[in-house]
């Protein structure tokens, strides 16, 4: 999986705030929120990512010391659910 589709320079990561998946997620950025949320959405073993950059890589492993909240998670997995039942109907 690829948690940031391509690029975190993307314009939907100035929209979007993955923060809000963890517990504390103040002390993250939103490319570590995204990266340690991208375990949970759905439930993955790996991440495969790449930078030119070695800290770009440090950030990324620091961001495993996050919590994600799972209740959180939960509910939009659950409003993911709900939105995909709207669609096929």
């Amino acid at each position: 999986m690829s948690p940031f589709g391509g690029a975190t320079s993307a314009s939907v990561w100035d929209r979007v705030d993955p923060r809000l998946f963890l517990q504390d997620g103040g002390r993250f950025s939103r490319v570590q929120a995204a990266f340690r949320t991208a375990y949970h959405l759905p439930r993955v073993g790996s991440i495969a990512v790449g930078t030119d950059e070695p800290a770009h890589l440090g950030e990324l492993v620091g961001a495993l010391a996050g919590q994600v909240d799972e209740r959180t998670v939960r509910e939009y997995r659950r409003l993911l659910r709900d939105r995909s039942g709207d669609q096929s109907s």
